[in-house]
C-alpha cells in the first residue's frame, strides 16, 4: 500500500473522528492532506523507501491566528500526537534526526513559505521564476483529503497552473541547456576521450530534457533523483524515459540525438514550434518570441533555469 493511501486511511480512521469529537468548531477551518518532500508525496515510494522518514500520518493546515488561535493550534497539536503510534505495520518516530517534522499541525502560510518562500499564491511571473522547479513540484504534489475553507487548495492551484508566459520561459531555458550539454559539450568531451566529463554532461542533458518534457505539459519536474520517474508518468513518457536512460550509457550519443528528435516532435504536436523544427536553440527562441510580457520576453534565455 502506498504512503498516500496509508495517510488517507489514517485520517479517515483516526484523524477525522478525533476532529469531529474534540474540535468540531475547527473542522471547517482546516485543510488536511499530505504534500511536500518525500517519495510518498509523489507516489514514488516502494519497500526501499521505508528505511527512513517513512511513517503513517497526515498534515492539518490552519489559517491565520484571527480564525484559529495559538492555543487552539497547541491543543490540536497535542491531540494529533495522541493518535495511535502504530498503524498498518508502521510506527511513528518520536524523534526526527533532521529536526523537521513532516506530519502534524501547521499554519498554511508557514508551509507555503517554507516550500516556496511565499506565504500565499505567486503574484506574477517573477514569483514563479524565483522558485526552483523541485519546490514547485513539492508544493503541488500529494493529495488534499479535506479543505473546509478552500484556501489551502486555492494557493496550491495557483502554483500548479503558472501562466503560459512562465511555461514558455521555462521551456526556452531548458532547451538551451539541452543544446549546450547534449549537442555541444557531450560530443566534445568524447572527442577528447574524457568519458567521465561526458557522463556528467549527459546527466545534465537528461535533467534538462526531463524539465522540458514536463513543462510541455506545464508540470515542474522534481529534483534529480526522481526526474526520470516523473517523465514516465507523462504522455509518451515510458518511451522518452527509455531514451534518456540510454543517453547515460558510455555509447549514449545516438540516444541523445533520438531524445532530441522525439522532444522536438512533441513540441510540434503541442503547437509550440512549427513543423520541421528540430534545432533545439531555434526551438527555444521561437518559444521565447511567443511570450506576451515584453519584460519577461527580453530577459536572458536562461532566466527561468535554476541549476539544482
Amino acid at each position: 500500500m502506498k504512503g498516500l493511501e496509508i495517510s488517507r486511511a489514517f485520517w479517515e480512521e483516526h484523524g477525522k473522528p478525533m476532529m469531529e469529537e474534540r474540535f468540531p468548531e475547527l473542522l471547517d477551518l482546516t485543510a488536511v492532506g499530505l504534500v511536500g518532500p518525500g517519495s510518498e508525496c509523489f507516489g514514488y515510494d516502494d519497500e526501499i523507501s521505508r528505511d527512513h522518514d517513512f511513517e503513517h500520518g497526515f498534515c492539518i493546515y490552519l489559517p491565520d491566528e484571527e480564525r484559529v488561535s495559538r492555543r487552539q493550534e497547541f491543543l490540536l497539536g497535542r491531540a494529533y500526537e495522541s493518535l495511535p503510534k502504530e498503524f498498518m505495520g508502521l510506527r511513528r518516530s518520536l524523534f526526527n534526526p533532521a529536526g523537521v517534522n513532516r506530519r502534524g499541525v501547521f499554519r498554511t502560510a508557514d508551509i507555503y513559505r517554507q516550500l516556496t518562500g511565499f506565504s500565499g499564491p505567486p503574484g506574477d511571473w517573477r514569483a514563479y521564476l524565483s522558485v526552483p522547479d523541485s519546490a514547485m513540484a513539492e508544493v503541488t504534489n500529494g493529495e488534499v483529503f479535506f479543505d473546509g475553507l478552500g484556501e489551502f487548495s486555492a494557493i496550491r492551484e495557483a502554483w500548479r497552473n503558472p501562466p503560459e508566459d512562465v511555461q514558455r520561459k521555462k521551456l526556452c531555458g531548458y532547451l538551451i541547456r539541452m543544446s549546450q550539454t547534449g549537442e555541444y559539450n557531450h560530443p566534445r568531451c568524447l572527442e577528447r576521450g574524457d568519458e567521465a566529463s561526458a557522463f556528467l554532461t549527459a546527466a545534465e542533458f537528461v535533467k534538462a530534457a526531463a524539465a522540458v518534457f514536463g513543462w510541455v505539459y506545464n508540470r515542474p519536474s522534481p529534483y534529480y533523483k526522481w526526474c526520470l520517474r516523473f517523465v514516465q508518468d507523462l504522455p509518451k513518457g515510458e518511451m522518452y524515459a527509455g531514451y534518456l536512460k540510454n543517453a547515460l550509457r558510455p555509447d549514449g550519443s545516438t540516444c541523445i540525438t533520438e531524445a532530441r528528435i522525439l522532444l522536438t516532435t512533441v513540441l510540434q504536436e503541442q503547437g509550440l514550434v512549427p513543423e520541421g523544427t528540430e534545432d533545439l536553440q531555434k526551438a527555444a527562441f521561437i518559444i521565447n518570441d511567443g511570450i506576451r510580457d515584453g519584460v519577461l520576453r527580453s530577459l536572458s534565455p536562461l532566466a527561468a533555469v535554476r541549476l539544482e
